[in-house]
Formats: C-alpha cells, structure tokens, sequence
C-alpha cells in the first residue's frame, strides 16, 4: 500500500491535499502536518506515519524546503526505514506522480520522477506568449 505525508510549514501541505482531491480524488493516501500553525509538536506524527509503514507498504514524506527546519525534523526520524523515502522541495505534480505510479516505489523511480518534475518547470514569457495567442485559437502549449 502507498502512503504519502506532506509536512510543510503553514497551510501548505493542506493545499497540497485540498488540489490532489480536487484533481483526482486521490486523497486518500495522504497525511499532512500543517507545521507552526499552532504551538503542537509535529515529531509524533511523523514518528507514527514512518513506525505504520509495514514491509508491504511504500511510504513518501514531502517536506517544502531543503534544509528547512520541517526538513530537518523527518530527516532525524526516516533513516533506517527502507520503505520510507523522503522528498524536499516538492510540488503539486510530482506528488500526484508519485501518489499514481505503478508498482513499488523505488529511490531509482523516484529519482527519474523528480527529473520529469524539474523539466515541467518552466518560465512561461507572458510577452511571448501574448504576441502569440493574439487573433488564434490555438492550443496555448503547441
């Protein structure tokens, strides 16, 4: 069984979630942790998703920033969990990559999924973009 935690500081991972159910109905599967939104401690629950990972089970954790101090709390708890994977940095479509791929999930599958999210990326020229569109009805990204 999948099972994602998006632990993010604020509202964030509740967005995340909020988009993932509006666009697919995939929710599910996730948890989130909305952290320094109040004075609770978030460790437990990070501490309680990894310890109801089972050997059947593959388990992602989504933190927002690298580094960042939400970061640095799943890092201390995820080691020594092989079915527990930890992304930073992450968006809206590499979530919903990882919550729908086929199969195991695998630090090799992840990986090559991360890269797909790094090439969707991208700086959209709105002046380029609007010369473009001016009189057509064509498809924004041909």
């Amino acid at each position: 069984m999948k099972k994602i935690l998006i632990a993010t500081h604020g509202y964030l991972a509740d967005g995340f979630k909020s988009s993932i159910s509006l666009l697919t109905g995939g929710e599910d599967a996730i948890e989130t942790i909305c952290a320094y939104v109040d004075e609770s401690d978030y460790t437990e629950r990070i501490q309680a998703f990894v310890d109801s990972i089972g050997p059947d089970d593959d388990g992602v954790i989504f933190t927002d920033i690298y580094g960042g101090s939400v970061c640095q709390k799943v890092a201390l708890i995820a080691p020594g969990h092989p079915n527990v994977f930890h992304i930073s940095g992450c968006n809206l479509g590499l979530i919903i990559e990882v919550l729908f791929a086929p199969g195991r999930i695998t630090k090799d599958s992840l990986q090559a999924t991360i890269e797909t999210a790094r090439a969707t990326m991208q700086l959209v020229d709105t002046e380029e973009t609007e010369s473009a569109s001016e009189g057509t009805d064509d498809d924004f990204f041909d």
